[in-house]
C-alpha cells in the first residue's frame, strides 16, 4: 500500500478537498480563512472541473463555462483575492463581447440577454410583444430582484412550480418564447425552456443586468490556480478520489491510483453521481442523501472547438440559433470576441454547443459523428469558418449538468437539509459541495463550496 500523507498539520485541524471546480476552490478557500489546513485533490491536471480551461494550438480557451457577470459578487471575491476592486489585478476583465440572435428568417438581432433596455430595444419582437414584456415579466423581475440569488431561499415557490417558457409564452407569446427563453436553456443547459423553473429564468436574468459581464485573460484555470496559491492551499492534480472512509477519528481519502491522504474532515465537492459513489462507504449515516443525490436529474452536454488559422468576425460573442433553425447546434461563440482589440489578429477558435435534442441523440457518438453532424451549422453561424480549419476538439461532459425544473427550488431545499444532517450526524466529518445544491451556475457553486466550508469547520471545532 502507498505511503498515507497526512494533511500538513499547521493549524490545529486539517481537511481534504475533493474536486478542483469552482465548489472545490470556494470550500477549500474558506476552509483556509478558518486556519484550516487545506489539500485539494483534482482527477483532472487542471482546476475548473465544467469550466475548465484548455490549450488549443496557441490559444487557452475555457471549454465550459465563458462568462460571468460582476454581479456575481462570491465568484468576483473567490477571483479577486477577496477584494473585488482589485478585480483587474487578477486577471478579470470587462468583456465587449455581445450576443446575436438568428431568427427563424436568419436576420441577425443584437441582444444582451437579461439587459431590461437590450430586450425592449430587440428587433426579433413586436411593439406588442415588448408591451407585454413591459407589462409581465420586468416588473416580476424587478420586484423579485432582491429575492432572487444563486443560493436562493426566499423565492416565491409560485415562480418555482412554473416554467420559463410556459410563462413568457402565455404572458408574453410563443415568439417572445422562442427569442428570449429557448437560447438561454437550449445552448447552456442543453435544456428546453418548458423543462426549466421560471424561478431560475428570473435568477439568470437577474444577473444578466447587473453590472458588467466579465472573463478572465488567461482563463478559469489559472484564475482558479491563483485563488488556492494566495490562500496557502496546497492542490494534487491528477489525483481521482476512490474512497472516503473513516480512519483513526478522522477520514482517509484514497485515489485511483493507491496514493492516500488522511486529515480530520472532508468536502466532497464534486459531480452529484461522483459524490453518491464515495458516499457508499458511509450508507449507515447517508441513506436519505444517497437516494436524493441518485435522483438528481443531468444532462450530458460537450463542447465542439474549432481553431481557424485566420480571424473570425468579432462583433458578437454568441451567435445563437432560433429553436425551429436549430438541429445539431444551439449556439456558437467567438473566441476572440471576448477581448476586443487584444484578441489574436491571425487567428481565432469558435465554440458551439448541441441543441437539447442533439444532446439526447448523439450523446455518447463517437468524437467524428458528433462533429460531423455539427460543422455544418457552425460553418452556417460562422460562414469564415469554412476552409480555415485547423483542429477540431470535442470536450465532454458526461458527469451531466444539473436541471433546474419547475420545482427544482423545493428539491434543493430538502437536499442542503440532508446534507446539513449527514455532516451533523455521520461519525465522519464529511460536508458535501456542488451546484446541484443551489442554482446551477458558477456562483451557486462558489455559494456551495464557502457553506460547505462553513458545515465542515463548525463539525470539527466541536470534536
Amino acid at each position: 500500500m502507498a505511503r498515507v500523507r497526512t494533511v500538513a498539520n499547521v493549524t490545529a485541524r486539517t481537511a481534504i478537498v475533493v474536486g478542483g471546480g469552482f465548489a472545490g476552490v470556494a470550500a477549500a478557500v474558506a476552509l483556509r480563512a478558518r486556519g484550516i489546513a487545506v489539500t485539494l485533490l483534482e482527477e483532472r491536471p487542471v482546476l475548473g472541473g465544467r469550466a475548465r480551461s484548455d490549450g488549443l494550438g496557441e490559444d487557452i480557451i475555457d471549454v465550459g463555462a465563458q462568462l460571468v457577470s460582476s454581479g456575481f459578487t462570491r465568484t468576483v471575491r473567490l477571483l479577486a483575492g477577496g477584494d473585488p476592486e482589485a478585480a483587474g489585478r487578477h486577471g478579470l476583465r470587462a468583456t465587449p463581447g455581445r450576443d446575436v440572435f438568428v431568427g427563424a428568417d436568419a436576420a441577425r438581432h443584437a441582444i444582451e440577454f437579461g439587459s431590461v433596455r437590450s430586450m425592449l430595444g430587440f428587433r426579433g419582437l413586436g411593439a406588442l410583444e415588448k408591451l407585454k414584456l413591459g407589462r409581465h415579466l420586468l416588473p416580476l423581475l424587478a420586484a423579485q430582484r432582491g429575492k432572487l440569488d444563486a443560493w436562493p431561499v426566499d423565492v416565491p415557490a409560485s415562480l418555482d412550480r412554473e416554467s420559463a417558457r410556459g410563462y413568457l409564452a402565455e404572458h408574453v407569446g410563443e415568439r417572445a418564447a422562442d427569442a428570449l427563453v429557448e437560447p438561454v436553456f437550449n445552448a447552456f443547459y442543453a435544456a428546453r425552456g418548458r423543462e426549466m423553473s421560471l424561478a431560475f429564468y428570473l435568477t439568470l436574468g437577474k444577473y444578466g443586468s447587473d453590472g458588467r459581464t466579465l472573463t478572465t485573460v488567461r482563463g478559469w484555470s489559472d484564475a482558479l490556480a491563483r485563488a488556492l496559491a494566495r490562500a496557502g492551499v496546497h492542490a494534487e492534480r491528477d489525483a481521482r478520489v476512490s474512497v472516503v472512509e473513516r480512519d483513526a477519528g478522522g477520514v482517509l481519502v484514497r485515489t485511483e491510483t493507491g496514493a492516500e491522504w488522511r486529515a480530520d474532515g472532508v468536502v466532497i465537492a464534486t459531480g452529484a453521481r461522483v459524490c453518491a459513489s464515495l458516499l457508499r462507504p458511509l450508507r449507515a449515516h447517508a441513506d436519505s442523501m444517497f437516494a436524493w443525490l441518485e435522483a438528481i436529474e443531468l444532462r450530458t452536454t460537450w463542447t465542439v472547438a474549432v481553431a481557424m488559422d485566420a480571424p473570425a468576425p468579432r462583433e458578437a460573442f454568441g451567435i445563437l440559433q432560433h429553436p425551429a433553425s436549430a438541429r445539431a447546434v444551439s449556439a456558437c461563440a467567438v473566441h476572440g470576441a471576448k477581448f476586443g482589440a487584444d484578441a489574436p489578429a491571425d487567428r481565432d477558435v469558435i465554440l458551439a454547443w448541441p441543441t437539447p435534442d442533439a444532446a439526447i441523440r448523439l450523446g455518447g457518438r463517437p468524437t467524428a459523428e458528433i462533429v460531423a453532424a455539427m460543422m455544418p451549422e457552425v460553418e452556417h453561424l460562422v460562414p469564415a469558418v469554412r476552409g480555415r480549419v485547423t483542429r477540431v476538439r470535442l470536450y465532454r461532459f458526461d458527469e451531466g449538468t444539473p436541471l433546474a425544473r419547475p420545482g427544482y427550488l423545493a428539491d434543493r431545499t430538502r437536499g442542503r437539509a440532508l446534507a446539513t444532517a449527514l455532516t451533523a450526524a455521520a461519525a465522519e466529518p464529511v460536508a458535501l459541495a456542488g451546484d446541484y445544491l443551489a442554482t446551477p451556475t458558477v456562483e451557486g457553486a462558489v455559494a456551495s463550496g464557502e457553506w460547505a466550508a462553513g458545515l465542515l469547520a463548525a463539525k470539527l471545532a466541536r470534536s
